[in-house]
C-alpha cells in the first residue's frame, strides 16, 4: 500500500491557533513532512499568513476599539457579501497589534487556551524562522483574482517575498497552490525554477464528466500537481452530524496520476471520525494520493507508522 506524505494543515491546527509560527513549528515536531499556509495582503502590500482576509474569525480584531470603525461589508467576485474586518484595510504595523485566536473553540478548547498569545506572521517571518530550515512549505494564495481586481498583485508580492529570502541556501523547498487556475499558472510563470505548483480543486471547480479527460490533460500541461477536496474522491460520501461515512474510491486519483500529476487531498480531521480515528484515516490512505493535509499531524503520522 502506498503511504502518503503528511502535511500539517495550517500547521498543527488542532492544537494551536492556525496559521501561526507556533502551529507550524509544532506540526514539524509532530512529524509533518510539510506545512500548509494561506496568504492575504495587508494595506501596505505585505503578505500575512491568514486563511481569509476577513480577520475576526482568527484574530482578536473585534476586541480592539480603535479598529471598530474599520468593520464593513465587502462583495467577493460579484456573488457574495462578507461583513467584518479585512486585512487590506490594515497596515502591517496595525496587524502586528493583533493576536491569533482559535477558529473553532467549541471543538478545540485546548487550542483556544492559546488565544491571544501568538502574533500574526508574514510570509517573510516564516521563511526566516530557523525551524523552517530543510523543510517543505506549501504556500497558498487566497482570493488572488479578487485582490487583483482591487489593486493587489499577490503573485508579484509573493514572488518578491520569496526572492528576498535565503530559502534555497537553507534547504527549504516550496510548493505553491491556488484555487484560481489563472493565479497558479501566473505563479509558475513568475517564479518557476525547481518549485512545484499545484491546482486546488473543490466541487465548484470540477468539469462535467464528459470534459474530465481534456480538463486533466490541460492541468497536467500547465502545473505539477492537483489537490482535491476529499469529497470528490469517493463514489459516495455522507456527513450526518455524527461523522463522515465514506463509500468506495472513484478513479479520479488514478486518472490524475496517469497524466503525471502529483495528487494531494484535504482535510483529515480526527473529530470527523464516525467510528474510530484509525478507520477514518484508512479511507484517506486507500485513495493512493501523494499527500494528505491533516489537522492532527501527530495522529495521522502515528497511524501511517503503524502501517509501515
Amino acid at each position: 500500500m502506498k503511504l502518503p506524505l503528511v502535511f500539517g494543515h495550517r500547521g498543527a491546527s488542532a492544537y494551536r491557533p492556525e496559521n501561526t509560527l507556533e502551529a507550524f513549528e509544532l506540526a514539524f515536531e509532530m512529524g509533518s513532512d510539510a506545512v500548509e499556509l494561506d496568504l492575504v495582503p495587508s494595506k501596505d502590500g505585505h503578505l500575512i499568513i491568514r486563511h481569509e482576509n476577513e480577520l475576526s474569525g482568527t484574530t482578536d480584531v473585534a476586541d480592539h476599539p480603535e479598529f471598530a470603525s474599520r468593520k464593513r461589508t465587502q462583495l467577493f467576485y460579484g456573488q457574495w457579501e462578507v461583513t467584518g474586518w479585512f486585512s487590506e484595510d490594515f497596515t502591517l504595523e496595525e496587524i502586528s497589534t493583533l493576536r491569533a485566536k482559535e477558529r473553532l473553540p467549541e471543538i478545540r478548547p485546548g487550542s483556544a487556551q492559546y488565544d491571544g498569545q501568538f502574533a500574526i506572521p508574514t510570509i517573510g517571518d516564516l521563511l526566516a524562522a530557523p525551524f523552517a530550515d530543510s523543510k517543505k512549505l506549501i504556500l497558498e494564495i487566497k482570493h488572488g483574482s479578487h485582490f487583483k481586481s482591487i489593486g493587489y498583485d499577490t503573485v508579484e508580492l509573493l514572488a518578491q517575498a520569496v526572492e528576498a529570502s535565503d530559502w534555497r541556501e537553507r534547504g527549504i523547498s516550496l510548493v505553491f497552490e491556488s484555487f484560481d487556475y489563472s493565479i497558479i499558472k501566473a505563479l509558475k510563470a513568475r517564479i518557476g525554477g525547481d518549485s512545484k505548483f499545484v491546482f486546488l480543486v473543490e466541487g465548484w471547480g470540477m468539469p462535467k464528466p464528459e470534459g474530465l479527460g481534456a480538463w486533466l490533460d490541460d492541468v497536467a500541461a500547465n502545473v505539477d500537481g492537483i489537490s482535491f477536496d476529499v469529497n470528490l474522491l469517493f463514489q459516495e460520501i455522507a456527513h450526518d452530524g455524527f461523522g463522515v461515512q465514506f463509500g468506495e474510491p472513484n478513479e479520479l486519483v488514478a486518472q490524475a496520476h496517469a497524466r503525471g500529476l502529483s495528487v494531494f487531498t484535504w482535510t483529515a480531521r480526527a473529530e470527523e471520525a464516525k467510528y474510530s480515528v484509525d478507520e477514518y484515516y484508512h479511507h484517506f490512505v486507500e485513495l493512493g494520493t501523494d499527500g494528505v493535509f491533516a489537522d492532527h499531524p501527530d495522529l495521522f503520522s502515528g497511524f501511517l507508522d503503524g502501517l509501515r
